[in-house]
């Protein structure tokens, strides 16, 4: 009977109110923010490359310049951080995610703003600002990533987050790949589709101990792969919304730099967590 009131072996309530925190805390934080707070305040918060305050590195993340760029952040980071928990709760790593999403919401854009600050000096000598929670959303995709690949050697075994987490980087890679050359090259494309080929194969072997060999074990296979298949469409969709081709819309400029250190951030940090908090 207690199992029945557990999910994933936590209390169904513990979990709910998770959910909703995880769900809503900080989105109603950015709402609340740009909506509510008048417009002197959130220029305090700015990062003001002329003249930086020190806070002004962590509360720059959590101001935004329109609605449109709030939406699509909010989206984002709901999207991910929703999906991180879930794959470490099936996992049994709850207090992994908890101190992740701490690192992820105070470390990340706060080394994120000293680099870009340090850049945008080098290469702009005016005055330019920084603004927006983009850095932790692509955090955010990177802990996903991270999280899929511990439950998978959870689960299953090392060589199975191996080839899952090979698999993912090849199908990024020709995203991004498509999204920004302006000539496709037929043998790139050829290679990749086969390394992925190989790379299913393993993956498959790596979970079964070998390929299936009758419809219901290419179901269940399929059943289990969904986890697997939902971290890609995420990621993708993170891949093409986080590094578009123009990086110039509207007379705003869209730091791609700083996308790729809160992705490449969110991996180190969640990767680094897993290995000192136990569950």
């Amino acid at each position: 009977m207690e199992e029945a009131h557990r999910v994933f072996g936590y209390r169904r309530r513990s979990v709910a109110l998770d959910v909703l925190v995880v769900a809503t805390a900080i989105p109603a934080l950015l709402i609340g923010v740009h909506l509510l707070a008048p417009e002197s305040l959130r220029t305090t918060l700015i990062l003001q490359h002329g003249d930086p305050e020190p806070l002004e590195f962590l509360t720059a993340a959590y101001v935004h310049s329109n609605v449109p760029h709030l939406r699509n952040n909010v989206t984002g980071y709901v999207a991910a951080i929703v999906m991180a928990y879930l794959l470490c709760l099936e996992a049994g790593r709850r207090r992994w995610f908890f101190a992740t999403l701490g690192a992820i919401l105070v470390v990340v854009p706060i080394t994120v703003n000293v680099v870009s600050y340090t850049t945008f000096a080098t290469m702009f000598p005016g005055a330019p600002t920084t603004r927006g929670f983009s850095a932790v959303v692509a955090a955010a995709g990177g802990f996903v990533y991270v999280a899929l690949l511990v439950l998978l050697r959870t689960a299953y075994s090392k060589s199975t987050a191996t080839f899952a987490g090979a698999l993912i980087f090849l199908i990024l890679l020709v995203t991004f790949y498509l999204s920004h050359a302006s000539v496709v090259d037929p043998l790139v494309l050829a290679g990749a589709a086969g390394s992925s080929v190989l790379c299913l194969g393993a993956l498959a072997v790596s979970v079964r101990g070998r390929l299936p060999n009758d419809r219901a074990s290419w179901i269940q296979l399929g059943a289990e792969a969904i986890p697997v298949g939902l971290v890609t469409a995420l990621l993708v969709a993170f891949v093409v919304g986080l590094f578009p081709e123009r990086v110039v819309v509207d007379g705003m400029i869209i730091n791609v730099y700083a996308h790729w250190l809160g992705l490449v951030g969110g991996v180190v940090v969640s990767a680094g967590l897993e290995r000192i908090v136990a569950d």
